[in-house]
């Protein structure tokens, strides 16, 4: 007899069909993480959440995150609040929900070291244009479910 793992997120099943448009995706694609974070896409959110149950295992706690799924309108606020940092309304990877930004203690020592180190496993790393040295804006805290951005990319 086959015994079922628990839900890494309960009430997310991880299926995403990529439906919406940036910033306008449907509730229905998009899952919580944890203590009350903003949402990211279902397949996302599952990939990001069994990497936070290996990330607390090792350090004890959970990933912090500071945001994630952006509407457009959140994405306009954000824009006029940090114009160097934030992508055009409409164009960013926050608004297909396929981003998310760690706390500052993620992105320095150990953490970031384990991060960087395992976060493709699950398949999420800190993009090369935010890296130092890259084509943007040096933003360590910035990380994306890569294989989904890559989809969104090639269209």
């Amino acid at each position: 007899m086959r015994v079922e793992a628990p839900p890494v997120l309960p009430g997310c099943d991880g299926e995403a069909t990529g439906s919406g448009l940036n910033g306008q995706v449907p509730q229905s694609e998009l899952c919580d993480l944890w203590d009350g974070h903003p949402p990211i896409r279902a397949d996302a959110a599952v990939a990001f959440a069994r990497m936070n149950e290996a990330y607390s295992a090792r350090f004890g706690e959970s990933i912090c995150i500071t945001d994630g799924y952006r509407s457009y309108a959140q994405q306009v606020a954000a824009k006029a609040a940090k114009p160097t940092l934030t992508a055009t309304p409409g164009r960013s990877n926050h608004g297909w929900g396929l981003a998310v930004d760690i706390c500052a203690d993620g992105y320095a020592g150990e953490r970031w070291d384990w991060l960087k180190a395992h976060g493709p496993e699950y398949g999420w790393d800190n993009p090369e244009w935010a890296r130092e040295g890259g084509s943007g804006p040096y933003e360590p805290w910035h990380w994306e479910f890569t294989a989904a951005v890559a989809q969104i990319d090639d269209h």
